[in-house]
């Protein structure tokens, strides 16, 4: 039986949730809008099957099944409309990491995101609050998105690190800000790239242990962008042998996540 594994999108309608998860996956897997509709009506999720080979080789190959739940967004930020909404979702998803989207400008109830950061907290799923489109409001909203998922998340645990835009609360929880797709504003000459969504992925990959830390490495494994530019920094982080790594690559190919995810299950399950 495959081992199955959750991870869950969420957060307030038209921020960018879809496209954050296709920049995640490394390739389109939800249906993104760029109209003022929302993209997403109901929980849909996306189910990604992988088999690797044990860590002990004499063995049989492991079965993961990861479901990324694409969730829609909250219209209404009424204390019984958003613990309804989110409880039908962990109940559904259980996930391993809950990933809440906001971005400049978007409304949100804080004192009910405090309520859902609390809960997975509290049933151990890791937290990553994520403020989307970073550039679509201004420096100024950018900024008051991330100073409110910082108040929020010191409640639960201390700032551990602050490392490449992102900030760290021990292994439950990090807030950042990303730019999932370019951004351009034709009327006043300004054009950004994508950014963040590397740091990010590694970020989680640095939170996570065991079982979880394979799921969320499967779960990208088809982001090459994201292997190939952080390639030394999982190496570094793994302590990988390089030498090793790149005879693997070079006689079987340049699929590096296929050589390194292995590798990476040998070392955290590393007693």
């Amino acid at each position: 039986m495959a081992k199955q594994f959750n991870i869950a999108i969420c957060g307030s309608a038209r921020v960018g949730k879809s496209t954050l998860v296709n920049a995640l996956c490394g390739k389109e897997v939800a249906k993104t809008s760029s109209s003022l509709c929302s993209a997403t009506d109901e929980m849909k999720k996306y189910v990604l099957n992988r088999s690797c080979q044990s860590v002990n080789e004499a063995a049989s190959s492991i079965e993961y099944s990861i479901t990324v739940w694409d969730t829609p967004g909250i219209e209404s930020w009424t204390i019984d409309n958003v613990q309804k909404h989110f409880t039908k979702i962990m109940l559904e998803s259980t996930p391993l990491c809950m990933i809440y989207c906001a971005s400049p400008g978007s409304f949100a109830r804080l004192d009910q995101l405090q309520w859902l950061v609390e809960t997975c907290i509290k049933s151990n799923i890791f937290c990553a609050l994520v403020c989307t489109n970073k550039y679509s409001g201004g420096n100024q909203q950018r900024t008051q998105v991330l100073n409110d998922f910082h108040s929020l998340l010191t409640h639960y645990h201390t700032m551990t690190r602050d490392e490449a835009n992102i900030k760290y609360y021990g292994n439950v929880a990090l807030c950042t800000s990303v730019n999932s797709i370019i951004y351009e504003d034709i009327d006043i000459g300004v054009r950004k790239g994508v950014e963040g969504i590397n740091e990010l992925i590694f970020g989680i990959i640095t939170s996570l242990k065991d079982d979880k830390l394979v799921a969320w490495c499967y779960t990208i494994a088809e982001n090459q962008l994201f292997w190939s530019t952080m390639r030394d920094k999982v190496v570094e982080l793994f302590n990988i042998s390089r030498p090793i790594l790149e005879e693997l690559l070079q006689k079987h190919g340049k699929d590096i996540a296929r050589y390194l995810i292995p590798l990476i299950m040998k070392a955290a399950f590393k007693k």
